[in-house]
């Protein structure tokens, strides 16, 4: 694989991995219309190495005094671990027990079914509202609704972000708010992959430069598209434009076939 094919797969898995149109989803178009390779288990665990670290650096503020709550034991900052960690374990259940037939259906078909179905999500969640919760304030029946989705989100198309925040949105939680705990749920999900996948890296032949480049390049991505998605979360009609995107990539899939 050349060297501007692995930088331009860092480039699209920082933006798709947080933007509510899956990454996936994109993946899957990649391979099929631009014949791009698969990225290989070397590369992927570098490139999930660069997406995590832009959770990490956006949130660097915040996760400090999280972690500084847990251990000074404040009652708030382990409410959130707990609702971290417990929201997670739907997704990993469905990943370990269905992950095989889960992986016999990521085909351009499925990809478009899981953008129609994320579309649909994003045109219908709903604006801010006065009684929108806070991140401190969610109950367990908003952090179950959120884990369900996160675990359907696992079908090809079907953005985790997107679903995550619109299920969340739906249930009352302010827009930054739903945002924030979508993107703490990703941290636990690319760790586990990332987890997964470090028995599987021998010697590839990507260079460890590219490895390094396509991290960076996913790691600045995906703080864009982390502060892109925390700009418009309460704007509807700009959240609306990915629904608009997702329907029309949709659309192309139906019309032109893959």
């Amino acid at each position: 694989m050349s060297m501007w094919s692995v930088l331009f797969l860092g480039l699209i898995q920082g933006l798709t991995e947080f933007l509510p149109i899956s990454s996936s989803g994109h993946l899957i178009l990649l391979k099929t219309w631009l014949g791009l390779a698969s990225a290989g288990v070397t590369l992927e665990v570098a490139l999930h190495a660069g997406t995590l670290s832009a959770i990490v650096w956006v949130y660097r503020d915040w996760l400090g005094r999280w972690v500084r709550g847990l251990f000074w034991g404040h009652r708030a900052a382990r409410r959130i671990l707990w609702q971290v960690l417990i929201a997670s374990v739907p997704a990993g259940a469905v990943g370990l027990i269905g992950g095989h037939w889960i992986a016999e259906h990521f085909t351009l078909q499925a990809a478009a079914t899981g953008w129609s179905l994320t579309a649909a999500l994003l045109w219908a969640t709903p604006p801010p509202a006065a009684m929108d919760q806070g991140l401190l304030d969610l109950t367990w029946q908003q952090v179950f609704g959120v884990a369900v989705a996160e675990a359907l989100a696992l079908w090809p198309g079907l953005s985790r972000s997107g679903a995550t925040i619109a299920t969340a949105r739906v249930l009352g939680v302010d827009p930054l708010a739903a945002a924030q705990f979508s993107f703490l749920l990703a941290i636990p999900v690319i760790s586990g992959a990332t987890l997964m996948q470090l028995p599987q890296v021998i010697t590839s032949d990507i260079n460890l430069l590219s490895l390094v480049l396509a991290a960076i390049i996913a790691a600045v991505s995906g703080i864009v598209a982390i502060q892109w998605v925390t700009s418009v979360v309460n704007r509807p009609r700009a959240w609306r434009w990915f629904a608009v995107y997702l329907a029309a990539l949709a659309a192309g899939v139906w019309i032109f076939g893959g």
